[in-house]
C-alpha cells in the first residue's frame, strides 16, 4: 500500500511538473548577441502589430504595450497569451499622434494613458489636443476613467510622450513642444516640458513652481523616460536636424530648447548660457538618429551592460548601450547593437528578471514621408522582440545569425523636410485641368461671391492636413477666404489615389501664384487612414 502511494506521488509530481513546464511558453528564437562573456538569445514575442508605441515590462511575467492607433494589449509571458484589453474611443491617430505614453501601476491595478483627440472646427479644420487619463484594470478591461490632465496643447507633431512612476508614487510625464517652440521655456505653457503630478492628478507641494505640474523645461520632443541608480531621471529628446540628446533631468532644470541645441558650443548658445542657467546633455548626436525609448539596465544578468542606459533609435535603426559612470552623471562608453537588422526601434523596457524587450516601428509614417533616409527596412508587420541570457544547458542554433557590437555607426543622413518639387508639375497640372479648372478657373482665382480662390490664400499654402481633408471629404457650409464669405458645395475626391491627390495639391501649392512645400503620398495616406476611425 505504501509502495502504491509512493508511485502515485511520483506520478503526481511528474504530471504537475509537466503541466507547469507546458505553461512556460517558448517564443521562437531568431538570433543571438555575442558579448565578451555572455551569449544572449533574441526571440520574437509578438507580431502582426502596427506601430507599437510604448511597452512596459515592469510587472513580473507581463508585458503591457500600446499601438498608436488606440489599442492597449497585455501579453502573458508565461503562456504566450495576448489580449487586446482596451480601445480608446475618442482618439485621433495619424502620423505621429494617437495613443502615446502608457504606464502600469500594479499596487492599485491602474493604467495611465496619454492620447490625442480632435476638436472639429469650421470646414475641415480641427484642433488637436491631448489628455492624460487614469483607468482601473479589472482583469479584463479598463474601467472608471479619471482625467488627470485635460485639453493639453496638441499638434500634428511633437506631442511626446512617455509616462513613468517613481518609487515615491509621483507620475512623470513628457509633453513635446507641439510646435510652440518659443514657449518651451515658459513655465505657464505645458508643451516642451517634463511634468510631475500625484497619481490622482493633484500637484505635489514640493514641485518647483506653486500649483504647477512643470518639473523641468526646454525640451523639444521627449520620447524616453527612465529612472536609474540613485533615483536619477534620464530622458531622451529629439533634436531638429541636429543634436538628439540624452539628459539627466533635475528639478527646475532648463535644457535649452530652442536657444541651445545639444551642448552650448556655438557663440550664440554660449552667450545665451551666460544669461540663463542651462543643463547640457550627457550625450548628443548629429546627424540625428531619432533617439526614442530609454531603459536603465541595473541587473547583473548581463554584466557587460550593468549600469547602462539602453536607447531605442529609429532613424539610427539600432540599440545604443550607454555605460554610465558609477555616479550616473556621465556616459563613459557607447556601444551599438543590432544596427539595421530590425529596422526602426521605438521603445525598450527591462523586466524585473533582467530580460529586455523592444518594439519596432517600421510601419509608421516616417518611411513613407522620407523614404530617401532608408535604404531598406524589414518587410512585414511590426513586432516585439525579447533579449535575454541563454538558459543554462541550452545550445545556440547554428543556423541562426549571431550579432556582435557594431564596429562603427551607419551613415546617418540629414533630414530635409522640404521635399523637392518637380520643376514641371505636369501630372498635377493635368489633374487640376480635369477636376478643378471648371470651377476655380485657369489661374485659380475662382468667382467672386460664388467659388473661392485658390491663389494666394492660406487655405492652400497653410495647413496641409486641412487641405488634404478637403479633397478627401469635400466641403459644405460657409467659409471665409481672404476676407470674403463663400457658401458652395464642393464634392469629395476620395476616389483619387494618394499619389494623385498629392500631385494635384502640390501643383496648386506651387502654381496659380502660390509657392509652398510639396505634399507627398504618405501625407495623404495618413489623413485618409485617420478618417476611417
Amino acid at each position: 500500500m505504501k509502495y502504491a502511494s509512493f508511485i502515485f506521488f511520483l506520478c503526481f509530481l511528474f504530471f504537475s511538473c509537466s503541466k507547469q513546464k507546458a505553461l512556460d511558453v517558448s517564443f521562437p528564437v531568431i538570433g543571438y548577441i555575442k558579448l565578451n562573456n555572455s551569449l544572449l538569445e533574441i526571440s520574437e514575442v509578438a507580431t502582426d502589430l502596427e506601430v507599437p508605441w510604448d511597452i512596459d515590462a515592469g510587472n513580473e511575467n507581463q508585458l503591457w504595450f500600446t499601438q498608436v492607433k488606440g489599442s492597449l494589449h497585455l501579453l502573458d509571458l508565461k503562456t504566450g497569451e495576448q489580449n487586446e484589453i482596451f480601445k480608446v474611443p475618442d482618439l485621433i491617430a495619424k502620423k505621429s499622434y494617437g495613443l502615446l505614453g502608457m504606464a502600469y501601476y500594479p499596487k492599485e491595478s491602474w493604467i495611465f494613458l496619454h492620447y490625442t483627440f480632435a476638436i472639429p472646427k469650421a470646414g475641415q479644420e480641427e484642433e488637436i489636443q491631448s489628455r492624460l487619463v487614469r483607468y482601473e484594470f479589472n482583469g479584463n478591461t479598463l474601467t472608471n476613467p479619471k482625467i488627470l490632465l485635460d485639453s493639453l496643447p496638441g499638434a500634428t507633431f511633437h506631442n511626446g510622450s512617455r509616462i513613468i512612476i517613481s518609487e515615491d508614487d509621483r507620475l512623470f510625464f513628457s509633453l513635446g513642444d507641439v510646435g510652440k517652440v518659443n514657449l518651451s521655456q515658459d513655465k505657464d505653457f505645458l508643451g516642451g516640458k517634463i511634468l510631475r503630478i500625484n497619481l490622482d492628478g493633484s500637484i505635489p507641494p514640493d514641485n518647483p513652481f506653486t500649483a504647477n505640474p512643470v518639473w523641468a523645461m526646454g525640451f523639444r520632443n521627449t520620447q524616453g523616460l527612465t529612472f536609474g541608480n540613485n533615483g536619477f531621471l534620464y530622458a531622451t529628446d529629439h533634436g531638429p536636424l541636429n543634436d538628439d540628446e540624452v539628459n539627466l533631468v533635475f528639478m527646475e532644470g532648463n535644457y535649452g530648447w530652442p536657444d541651445v541645441q545639444g551642448f552650448a558650443n556655438l557663440e550664440k548658445e554660449k552667450d545665451y548660457a551666460t544669461r540663463t542657467k542651462i543643463e547640457e546633455p550627457l550625450i548628443a548626436w548629429t546627424p540625428t538618429l531619432a533617439s526614442a525609448g530609454v531603459a536603465y539596465y541595473g541587473s547583473s544578468k548581463i554584466p557587460e551592460w550593468t549600469n547602462s542606459l539602453l536607447i531605442a533609435t529609429m532613424k539610427g535603426q539600432s540599440i545604443r548601450v550607454l555605460t554610465l559612470a558609477e555616479d550616473g552623471k556621465k556616459v563613459e562608453k557607447e556601444a551599438i547593437f543590432l544596427q539595421k537588422h530590425f529596422g526602426r526601434i521605438r521603445d525598450i523596457s527591462v523586466a524585473p528578471n533582467g530580460d529586455i524587450f523592444f518594439c519596432t516601428s517600421n510601419r509608421d509614417w516616417h518611411p513613407r514621408f522620407q523614404p530617401w533616409l532608408y535604404e531598406v527596412l524589414p518587410e512585414g508587420p511590426d513586432r516585439i522582440i525579447r533579449i535575454r541570457v541563454m538558459d543554462t544547458g541550452d545550445n545556440p542554433d547554428p543556423a541562426l545569425p549571431v550579432y556582435e557590437e557594431e564596429a562603427e555607426p551607419m551613415r546617418l543622413l540629414d533630414e530635409n523636410w522640404a521635399y523637392e518639387v518637380s520643376a514641371e508639375l505636369e501630372t498635377g497640372a493635368k489633374l487640376y485641368t480635369q477636376h478643378c479648372l471648371t470651377c476655380h478657373g485657369p489661374e485659380g482665382k475662382g468667382s467672386d461671391d460664388l467659388i473661392p480662390p485658390l491663389s494666394q490664400t492660406d487655405w492652400v499654402t497653410g495647413d496641409k492636413g486641412r487641405l488634404i481633408r478637403i479633397l478627401l471629404l469635400g466641403l459644405s457650409g460657409e467659409i471665409t477666404v481672404n476676407g470674403k464669405k463663400y457658401n458652395q458645395e464642393m464634392p469629395a475626391y476620395d476616389h483619387l489615389s494618394d499619389k494623385e491627390i498629392a500631385d494635384l495639391l502640390t501643383f496648386i501649392r506651387n502654381d496659380l501664384g502660390n509657392k509652398s512645400s510639396a505634399i507627398i503620398a504618405g501625407e495623404v495616406y495618413e489623413e485618409r487612414k485617420g478618417l476611417k476611425r
